[in-house]
């Protein structure tokens, strides 16, 4: 169109060139007389240097200026079909679309101008839109949103109801269902974990609710932003309170293994007491001495465990040293009786003596007995068993030498002479001197106490039991437990 219409200017200014060049060369070739044609030449030169005078150069003119009008109403049809646009006005000139006016955004400034570019015929648009500052005008479409939302919501109150009842039903259905089950943990191996599946169980219906109600509003997409913001904040979670978490994850593995009971006497990570609790977050200890030790429940699922509760006959082991002259046959008799005799020691296993090395003033021997540690103290009897042997040995006379240095004299004698100097007899040989003698005195035995207390100690007992009792609900530990 826009090639049309300059082609046809083009034809109208070469028509108006030509036919004033064609009156030039007739008025040169029979010029008239000047009295007679003056006025009439002065006319026919006014006419033909105004090319618009010509009808066929002003018809074109007229209907080039008709086809500007008719491009300007249709490019304001177009903008009168946005109602932000309503108020721009436009003008057109020879394909060139004026945009004048005001609209309430940025964005419209530019939807203005894609639009009337848009338009069959526009050559170029002059986009001279603003936009309004008018306080009045700017808060008009604020206040117009805000009323429609408000007015949408008052719509979506039924269905929002609805979405709430079903969340709400759907949890209180849950709950419902975990207390109907709750019978079952008595028979549950692991009573800890049968309760973390009710919660688990629970929990998902409450999503499954959220999710119905969700997709009722028609806002499943929000499921999805949600969905991936939880799992965002959960990986930064995770790392935030990784220690936490390994804790508790540990703690479920060992309420599920429970490689030690309540009360057992265990040695974890080099530390050594009693099992009060077992919590999600940490393992509690009774040292032997009466001390409250937590560990953190990571630290017990990775470290080595010693367990002497597991298998309640335990044995104990002491050395000492006896003299290289004495009968370790009669020693060995000695301090087996002495074991055996001993409260608390028990017969089967049987003691032991056993022979570990040659020193040089002593023979280093080995005795070892066995204690049934449900029914005497394994440090009491230890200690009694030792006071026996020392005491059977002694009453013997048997030599339990100490670490001593015995040191030897000899008499003096005179200093040698040459023999192409001595003068007299020979000298005499000194006597030889007295050994030493190195034997002890026996001792006579001591008397044996009337009645050794070798009974358990009870005081760790008490303590390991309160402390059982102020978790009871938080304790994982249960004595009739699955056992690893």
């Amino acid at each position: 169109m826009a090639a049309d219409r300059l082609s046809r200017w083009l034809v109208a200014l070469a028509l108006a060139l030509g036919l004033a060049g064609a009156a030039a060369a007739v008025a040169a070739q029979a010029p008239p007389d000047e009295a007679d044609a003056g006025p009439v030449a002065a006319e026919a030169a006014t006419v033909d240097d105004d090319p618009a005078s010509d009808p066929a150069i002003a018809a074109e003119i007229e209907r080039l200026a008709q086809d500007d009008a008719d491009l300007a109403r249709r490019v304001q049809a177009v903008m009168a079909r946005v109602p932000a646009l309503a108020g721009v006005r436009v003008e057109v000139t020879s394909g060139l679309a004026t945009l004048r006016g005001s609209v309430d955004t940025e964005a419209m400034v530019e939807v203005a101008g894609q639009l009337a570019n848009a338009v069959d015929g526009v050559v170029a648009v002059d986009n001279r839109v603003y936009l309004e500052t008018a306080l009045e005008r700017r808060l008009a479409p604020v206040l117009a949103d805000g009323m429609e939302r408000l007015r949408r919501l008052v719509a979506a109150l039924p269905l929002l109801g609805l979405a709430l009842a079903i969340v709400v039903g759907l949890h209180l259905l849950g709950g419902l269902l975990v207390r109907l089950l709750a019978p079952l943990r008595r028979f549950s191996r692991n009573p800890f974990l049968a309760d973390l599946m009710h919660q688990a169980l629970r929990l998902a219906i409450t999503l499954v609710g959220v999710l119905v109600a969700l997709d009722l509003l028609g806002a499943t997409a929000l499921v999805g932003a949600v969905l991936g913001a939880a799992g965002i904040v959960g990986l930064a979670v995770g790392f935030a309170f990784k220690d936490l978490v390994e804790n508790y994850i540990a703690g479920i593995l060992l309420s599920l293994r429970q490689p030690f009971a309540p009360n057992d006497h265990v040695v974890i990570d080099g530390h050594e007491g009693r099992v009060a609790t077992l919590t999600a977050r940490a393992t509690t200890l009774i040292t032997l001495d009466g001390n409250h030790l937590r560990l953190p429940n990571a630290l017990v699922f990775k470290a080595v465990i010693l367990n002497y509760t597991r298998n309640p006959t335990r044995r104990f082991v002491f050395e000492f040293g006896i003299g290289n002259g004495e009968d370790l046959v009669r020693a060995r008799e000695l301090c087996l009786q002495a074991l055996a005799s001993t409260p608390g020691v028990v017969g089967q296993p049987p003691p032991a003596m056993l022979v570990r090395a040659l020193a040089d003033s002593s023979v280093t021997v080995r005795c070892s007995a066995w204690v049934d540690q449900r029914q005497a103290s394994f440090g009491k009897v230890q200690s009694e068993a030792i006071q026996a042997v020392k005491a059977a040995l002694e009453g013997a006379g048997m030599d339990l030498p100490e670490p001593i240095y015995r040191i030897q004299l000899a008499a003096p004698g005179p200093l040698p002479v040459p023999a192409a100097v001595a003068v007299g007899p020979a000298p005499v040989a000194p006597p030889a001197t007295a050994a030493v003698s190195t034997g002890r005195t026996p001792r006579p035995p001591a008397a044996p106490a009337a009645a050794a207390d070798v009974a358990p100690e009870v005081h760790i007992d008490a303590q390991v039991e309160d402390e059982a009792r102020q978790h009871a609900e938080d304790n994982l530990l249960r004595a009739d437990g699955p056992r690893e």
